[in-house]
């Protein structure tokens, strides 16, 4: 089968590709995913909102909580761009996006890049997809999607904003699903809370002054998140409360790192569909 010029292979082991980036994800998410979504405040400031944002764009985040970001190919931005025609009608050869790069002179990330994600001790390893980026005045991240079915399932999407009120957030939602292989039930339910947890700490990895302890903390936020995973389990031991627990997707930990003291859950309290992406912003670039 011939496939079109506009084809976009996105390797990623879901349909919904991109729904992260949808206004009403917390209340209508793909079809037996459970969404989330938190953010924490960085500070405020033109500078604070380009520091954070070149950190994320270059794995920063990930990094700052003991992620080895490994086999890394960068993609080529992942979206058509169509035929450009000169000012006579002639057709002419489209522009190279232009590739941003970090202070290090590491590039940004890009729509279509893979990698595999290794947690500190090797405990988990993972292959991921950027999904899309978002490249706006006020407005920076990307999205990666699961490109293996090893354990939970989904898309994140990790946003640095720089707010009307001069405010630096930095933002992650998305949508999971427990994994297919035997771990159903509760300990389904208690590894997407894990990943959720995962998915807090690497916000805080962006604040002010985490990379300089980030790694005498990233033994402990490996211990932290295996007892979180074994309390959790725990958590539902009674098979009463087991069953009152089943169909809520919309309760998530709530016990999130903060920094500046202004870390909010919004899993629960943006639950409305009023959240910080759900202004209706531009749709992101991407596959």
């Amino acid at each position: 089968m011939t496939r079109r010029s506009t084809h976009v292979d996105h390797e990623v082991v879901y349909a919904a590709v991109g729904a992260s980036a949808a206004p009403d994800l917390l209340r209508f998410p793909p079809e037996g995913a459970t969404p989330f979504a938190d953010e924490l405040r960085l500070g405020s400031g033109a500078d604070r909102f380009l520091t954070a944002s070149s950190l994320l764009m270059t794995w920063g985040a990930q990094r700052g909580t003991g992620i080895t970001v490994a086999d890394v190919v960068h993609g080529d931005g992942g979206h058509y761009t169509g035929v450009v025609f000169a000012s006579d009608g002639t057709p002419e050869v489209a522009a190279t996006a232009d590739v941003q790069f970090g202070p290090d002179g590491e590039p940004y990330l890009t729509a279509g890049t893979t990698a595999r994600l290794v947690w500190p001790g090797e405990r988990l390893s993972r292959r991921i997809r950027i999904v899309y980026t978002i490249d706006e005045p006020r407005r920076v991240g990307f999205a990666w999607g699961s490109a293996d079915g090893e354990g939970v399932i989904g898309e994140e999407a990790f946003v640095v904003e720089h707010r009307d009120d001069d405010s630096v957030w930095a933002t992650v939602r998305g949508f999971l699903w427990a994994p297919a292989a035997g771990l159903l039930g509760l300990k389904g339910r208690a590894a997407i809370r894990l990943v959720m947890k995962e998915a807090a700490g690497q916000l805080t990895a962006l604040a002010p002054g985490a990379a300089a302890v980030a790694d005498a903390t990233a033994a402990d936020a490996v211990d932290a998140a295996g007892t979180k995973l074994e309390a959790t389990e725990s958590e539902f031991a009674d098979p009463a409360e087991a069953e009152a627990e089943t169909e809520d997707t919309d309760a998530v930990d709530g016990e999130t790192a903060e920094a500046d003291g202004d870390r909010v859950d919004a899993a629960t309290s943006r639950a409305d569909g009023t959240g910080t992406d759900d202004s209706g912003a531009e749709q992101p670039d991407g596959a």
